[in-house]
């Protein structure tokens, strides 16, 4: 079941990065490619499958980072799920009086018992909301790395910083930076 779900994911992403382009050769070359203007707006829907809005942007190393941040916190829920339900059984024996199964929580106080289990609930709650999270910053990567495209990042863009040096009334120097940005 898995392997479909991977075979899934995997064709639907591939989706929009496979598209050809056609190039004019007539038209004079331009220094800055304009984009479509429903480019932010793809990448999130493609986002809204894991990694989609990171391989439709062509951010390929992003993909996997995303499916590594799911298995972490996967893997996470169902451990803290498993250990609070072993701690719950041994807390329900214990408050009612029965002999507990799991020699690990055989001789542990109820005090002690109710306390581990109230942790592991916190932590498998907090890796539900962790993979929440997860997904939603995946889609506002996409998004926002999708709008960042549009910038321009040419030679002609500069930013100087310079010491500066003025005289105040109070005849007290000054001392700064100057800053002068070219667009």
């Amino acid at each position: 079941m898995i392997r479909y779900i991977l075979i899934t994911f995997s064709l639907l992403s591939f989706v929009g990065s496979t598209k050809a382009q056609q190039i004019d050769t007539t038209a004079p070359k331009s220094v800055v490619k304009p984009l479509e203007d429903n480019r932010p707006k793809k990448a999130t829907l493609y986002a809204l499958i894991p990694g989609g809005g990171q391989i439709y942007n062509k951010s390929y190393w992003k993909a996997p980072v995303i499916y590594v941040g799911y298995g972490v916190l996967v893997y996470s829920y169902m451990f803290y799920n498993n250990e609070y339900n072993i701690v719950r059984e041994a807390y329900r024996q214990t408050i009612n009086g029965e002999t507990v199964t799991n020699p690990d929580y055989a001789n542990v106080p109820e005090d002690m018992l109710y306390n581990l289990r109230e942790s592991y609930r916190k932590y498998r709650d907090l890796s539900v909301i962790g993979v929440a999270a997860w997904y939603a910053l995946g889609i506002v990567d996409a998004a926002v790395e999708a709008h960042l495209k549009e910038f321009d990042v040419g030679d002609n863009l500069s930013l100087k910083l310079k010491p500066s040096y003025q005289i105040a009334q109070t005849g007290l120097p000054n001392f700064g930076v100057k800053i002068q940005a070219r667009f």
